[in-house]
């Protein structure tokens, strides 16, 4: 996962990636899944799952707290901290810290979706990239009820705690924003593990790959190329553009999640 997220939800998922999964035994696990030819990526998956989950489990209960109590309210924090410690199971010289981060993924997942940021970003759109970020369909800007229509996408999703600020924000057709990207937070919400077509399918077969398969792929070369070249996210979508035919990695191995690309940066 990528350490420059621009979002509070990202920081939260970056704290727990860092500081409560670092000593879990990620290299044993690895050494487990040899026998799959997939051990480096498999980690990687189970890991971000992890962090992900975890994050959006937080989120979503803190948000519920907040809107019983108000997260304002001193009993937010006595009550979030027992659920953090009792039902999550946070071990507790982690709690004050966690909370912090917890309470600003919170705020971002409540805080309103301004029409200044809205109007702002339609306007960019419409003047420098008026076509979908993920499928690169030219975006229809008059009409909202077209699969083609533009919508404002959040790269890291509201609900887990992504900002509604112009570094989280990207132009998308509504297909894309509402089926393919759904409300996924990374490359590994999609149930990748049930993609697997054999040897050597056909082209055919290939482009019939469900969209948020697609999705999958393209969000994780954007992550490769955000940690590679330290960029944001959406600054990482932005350069990568939208993704290409699915083909395949390597031709003489099974073709799962694992074994193709819909881009030529990889």
């Amino acid at each position: 996962m990528i350490d420059n997220g621009v979002t509070d939800g990202e920081q939260l998922c970056r704290y727990l990636n860092h500081r409560l999964l670092a000593p879990a035994p990620w290299e044993r696990l690895a050494s487990a899944l040899e026998l799959t030819g997939r051990a480096t990526q498999l980690v990687d998956f189970y890991r971000q799952l992890t962090a992900v989950t975890l994050s959006g489990r937080i989120v979503v209960a803190g948000k519920s707290l907040a809107d019983r109590l108000g997260i304002d309210d001193p009993a937010f924090r006595k009550e979030f901290t027992v659920l953090l410690r009792d039902y999550v199971g946070i071990p507790s010289r982690f709690l004050d810290e966690l909370f912090r981060f917890s309470q600003r993924a919170v705020n971002a997942a409540l805080e309103p979706f301004r029409k200044s940021v809205q109007d702002q970003m339609l306007a960019w759109a419409m003047r420098v990239h008026p076509n979908c970020y993920m499928c690169g369909v030219a975006l229809n800007f008059e009409k909202r009820e077209e699969l083609s229509s533009y919508t404002c996408e959040h790269v890291w999703p509201r609900s887990y705690g992504g900002n509604s600020t112009i570094d989280n924000l990207l132009p998308a057709c509504r297909m894309c924003n509402e089926k393919k990207k759904a409300n996924f937070a990374t490359w590994v919400m999609p149930s990748v593990q049930a993609l697997n077509l054999g040897l050597a399918p056909s082209d055919d077969r290939l482009q019939e790959i469900h969209g948020s398969y697609k999705f999958a792929i393209h969000y994780r070369t954007a992550q490769e190329l955000a940690i590679r070249e330290r960029l944001t996210l959406k600054n990482a979508f932005l350069k990568l553009g939208p993704w290409e035919d699915v083909r395949i990695r390597d031709v003489d191995d099974v073709v799962d999640i694992f074994n193709i690309e819909n881009h030529a940066i990889s």
